[in-house]
């Protein structure tokens, strides 16, 4: 939770591809932004290439004013060359679109002349970003089989309770069989009453479909899934709530900015808490405080949003971080302890966990992220330290159904247990809190 920080609606938004994967594979119209600028910094040269952005060539994402006629689109498209476009998907929102353009053109100039209203529209057209990829490391072991993606008995009758949508690399709901299920009830949301009958549940911004199956092999948004439920579940009365699973990242953990984008735009229509255990960095060539994704997240204060802070033992208020290190007062970013943290005998000896991001700033808490049990193996990361924390904000949530964000986030932070003095002292958090489940 930090200091709230208005951003403005200036230009154009560049359509972002980002990965939950620390492969260091590039498509053909991506290249290295980095390789074009002389303000790369030390702190950049030094992060690994996946963990930075890497820009499309021929992409750009606009968002248009509210009102504005569809006959003006279409004539802002041709004049700036547009040869195909993209709505997001099942979004009342139909102000964005993401533009593309022919080969042989240069993007930055291109994002400039939209920007400056060259041809028209700079009244119609208030947002522009750059498209890129990114990384952050994907370590779990091969988990569950091809065979876990029915889920149609997974999903509730009805909704009740807390929604958590969870942007990930979707969810295995028979993960586990028969012997050892992780998931043994209904949970999954029901979105019958949202009047679209091509969804089911959650969506599938990949592949398109409502199927949100996840083929990634650590299967990775069903651990972090799985920590949310467990949580609720295990509360000591347990906690109504549905995990809505909007699957961004595909099988290797690659996502587009723009599917994210649009996952999180639905997830603010539908959910009450946002998770998101993925991030990228900042390379100093973007603008990626002033973004779309950071007004819609201003247009919505009533949804909390849960994000990692990575994984580079990077000090985030040097080399930020994103969507963690966004101002909003209803985002919370969460490092991670070690495997000590959750263990009373063992909460003396705790200290930040040796991978974990931090910053005194940008960061907001620990939870534990380390030796996390799921399925016979240990898992680790700022990835599964934030689902604990979206867990303990759901359940107070529920049992104080009148607080604002600000109440909210504020009773959470204030439940946590203060950082014994074995942490590391140069790798603070802001609040100096680890929140225990």
């Amino acid at each position: 939770m930090k200091k709230f920080k208005m951003t403005s609606y200036f230009g154009l938004l560049l359509f972002v591809l980002f990965s939950c994967t620390n492969e260091d594979t590039y498509d053909e119209n991506f290249s290295n932004e980095n390789e074009k600028s002389n303000e790369t910094t030390i702190a950049n040269r030094l992060m690994s290439r996946t963990a930075l952005p890497r820009y499309s060539n021929d992409r750009l994402i606009v968002r248009f004013a509210p009102g504005v006629a569809d006959s003006i689109k279409a004539d802002l498209r041709d004049i700036h060359g547009v040869t195909n476009f993209k709505l997001c998907e099942h979004c009342t929102d139909d102000t964005i679109e993401l533009w593309m353009f022919g080969n042989g053109i240069n993007i930055e100039p291109k994002k400039s002349a939209i920007e400056q209203g060259s041809g028209g529209g700079v009244e119609a057209i208030v947002d522009v970003d750059y498209e890129f990829t990114f990384g952050i490391d994907l370590n779990n072991p091969d988990l569950g089989t091809a065979n876990d993606y029915n889920y149609h008995s997974y999903i509730k009758s009805s909704n009740d309770g807390v929604t958590i949508a969870v942007l990930d690399t979707g969810i295995a709901p028979t993960i586990g069989g028969d012997d050892n299920a992780v998931f043994t009830a209904p949970f999954l949301y029901n979105a019958d009453g949202d009047g679209n009958p091509s969804i089911l549940s959650g969506w599938d911004f990949v592949n398109h479909d409502h199927n949100t199956f996840d083929d990634n092999n650590g299967r990775h948004g069903t651990v972090v899934s799985s920590i949310i439920t467990s949580i609720l579940n295990d509360s000591p009365s347990a906690i109504p709530h549905q995990i809505m699973p909007l699957k961004v990242c595909d099988q290797y953990g690659k996502a587009s900015y723009f599917d994210f984008l649009c996952a999180t735009n639905f997830g603010l229509e539908h959910a009450d808490i946002l998770q998101m255990s993925l991030g990228w960095y900042d390379d100093g060539f973007g603008d990626f405080l002033n973004t779309i994704i950071s007004s819609l997240i201003n247009e919505h204060p009533e949804v909390i949003i849960v994000t990692s802070a990575g994984n580079q033992q990077n000090n985030n208020d040097l080399l930020a971080h994103y969507p963690s290190g966004y101002t909003h007062e209803n985002i919370i970013a969460v490092a991670a302890a070690n495997k000590y943290a959750n263990e009373a005998f063992t909460f003396g000896n705790s200290n930040i966990a040796n991978f974990s991001n931090y910053g005194l700033e940008s960061v907001d808490v620990f939870s534990r992220g380390e030796n996390i049990p799921f399925l016979g193996y240990d898992m680790s990361g700022t990835s599964f330290a934030a689902p604990v924390v979206a867990g303990v904000i759901a359940r107070y949530k529920y049992e104080h159904p009148g607080f604002s964000t600000g109440e909210l986030l504020f009773q959470v932070i204030n439940s946590g247990s203060v950082c014994p003095t074995s942490f590391d002292t140069a790798k603070k958090v802001k609040y100096n809190k680890v929140i225990l489940p």
